[in-house]
C-alpha cells in the first residue's frame, strides 16, 4: 500500500534504475584503470543488468501516473518531452546491456573497446539526466501531482467563475496567440452568432438559463452535426468545457486542429462513452476510449502535445492515446442529435 499523499508509485519506484545506473557508468569508468578486477566486470555488468529492469517498471509506472493526474497548460508539453524521452532511454539502456553481456561473454573488452563502451555508457548518462530533469520540472515548476497546488488552482477558478457571475460577459475573450475563453453570461446565444464560425446547421437554437447560480447557454440539436469554433489556428492544445448533457441524446465533440468538416481531431461523448480521435480527409480514426457519466455538469478536458493526447473528466483521465500529429487549426465544439446541452464555460489555450 502506498501512503495517501502519493498519488501513484512512480515516486517510489524511478530513483532506483536511476541509481544503479549512474552507478554503473562510475564503476565502468573505474574499470579503465582496474582493469585486472574481474569482480568490477561482474559488478558493473550486475548494475547494468538490475538497472536497466528498474527502467522498465519505471517507465511502466509512469505511464500509469500521467493517467492519475491532470496536466494542463505549460506542463503538457513537458510531461510529453518527459515520456518520449524516458522511453529513448529505456530502449538505448537495453540494447546496451545487452551489448555489455555479449562483449564481456566474447572477451571482447579489450583495446579501444572498453574506452568506447564507457563513453556509450555516459552518453545514457546523459539522457537519464535529461529525462530526469523534465520529470522534476513537472513537480518542482508545474505543481504536477502537487496537492497544494492543485487545490489553489481550484479556488482560483472558482473566483474567476464568481468574477464572471458579476461582468456577465456574452461573447468569448480571444487573445493575440488565438487562444480564447467564453464565460457564459446574458447574451451567449447572440454571442455565438458574431463570434464565432459555425459549419452546418447556422439557424442552431440557442437560449440563455441559469442554474447552480450561473449562466449558461442552452443549444437544441438537430440532426446535422453543427460545428461552431473560434479562435486562431493553434498546434498545441490544452481545452476544457463545462457541459451538462442530462437532457441530451446524441454525439457531443470537443475539437481542435479543425481544418474543416473532414478534417479535424475530438474527445466525442456519445451516452455513456468518451472516445478520442481524429477525422482525417473525412475517415473516422478512433483512437480510444473509456467511460464516462454524462448525469449533470462536468467538466471534459482534452490536451494535445506533439503526437500525445489526453482526454479528462472532471481533472481524471479517461483516455490517454497517440497517433501523427495534425496541422494546427482552431478550436470549439461540435453537436449532433435530440435534445438540449447546457454550456456554461469553453476555454482553450495554446501552449509551447
Amino acid at each position: 500500500m502506498i501512503p495517501d499523499w502519493i498519488p501513484n508509485i512512480h515516486p517510489l519506484v524511478v530513483h532506483f534504475p536511476i541509481a544503479l545506473l549512474v552507478i554503473a557508468v562510475l564503476f565502468d569508468a573505474a574499470r579503465l584503470y582496474f582493469k585486472e578486477e574481474s569482480w568490477l566486470q561482474k559488478a558493473v555488468l550486475a548494475l547494468y543488468a538490475t538497472g536497466s529492469v528498474g527502467l522498465i517498471a519505471a517507465f511502466w509506472s509512469g505511464r500509469r501516473a500521467v493517467e492519475t493526474v491532470s496536466v494542463t497548460g505549460d506542463a503538457i508539453p513537458v510531461v510529453t518531452t518527459h515520456e518520449d524521452w524516458a522511453l529513448y532511454t529505456l530502449i538505448y539502456f537495453l540494447v546496451f546491456t545487452a551489448i555489455r553481456f555479449v562483449t564481456w561473454w566474447k572477451e571482447l573488452e579489450k583495446g579501444f573497446l572498453l574506452p568506447l563502451l564507457v563513453l556509450i555508457g555516459f552518453g545514457g548518462a546523459g539522457m537519464l539526466w535529461y529525462t530526469g530533469e523534465r520529470g522534476a520540472e513537472l513537480v518542482y515548476k508545474h505543481g504536477v501531482a502537487v496537492g497544494e497546488i492543485d487545490r489553489l488552482g481550484e479556488q482560483i477558478e472558482e473566483l474567476e467563475q464568481r468574477l464572471a457571475q458579476f461582468r456577465e460577459e456574452a461573447g468569448p475573450e480571444i487573445r493575440e496567440d488565438g487562444s480564447w475563453i467564453w464565460r457564459i453570461g446574458a447574451g451567449a446565444g447572440e454571442a455565438l452568432s458574431e463570434y464565432f464560425t459555425i459549419d452546418g446547421d447556422s439557424d442552431i437554437e440557442t437560449d440563455t438559463g441559469r442554474d447552480e447560480g450561473r449562466s449558461h447557454l442552452e443549444l437544441t440539436a438537430s440532426s446535422e452535426m453543427t460545428f461552431i469554433h473560434t479562435g486562431g489556428d493553434l498546434r498545441t492544445i490544452d481545452g476544457r468545457i463545462e457541459v451538462n448533457l442530462s437532457g441530451f441524446d446524441g454525439e457531443f465533440k470537443l475539437i481542435h486542429h479543425y481544418r474543416d468538416s473532414e478534417n479535424y481531431q475530438y474527445i466525442r461523448i456519445t451516452g455513456s462513452e468518451l472516445q478520442q480521435g481524429q477525422i482525417i480527409n473525412g475517415f473516422d480514426n478512433v483512437l480510444g476510449s473509456g467511460s464516462i457519466d454524462t448525469d449533470g455538469w462536468h467538466t471534459f478536458s482534452v490536451t494535445a502535445s506533439g503526437r500525445h493526447f489526453y482526454g479528462y473528466q472532471n481533472g481524471n483521465t479517461i483516455v490517454h492515446t497517440h497517433a501523427d500529429e495534425m496541422e494546427p487549426g482552431t478550436t470549439g465544439f461540435a453537436v449532433s442529435g435530440d435534445g438540449m446541452v447546457k454550456i456554461r464555460l469553453v476555454e482553450f489555450g495554446s501552449v509551447e
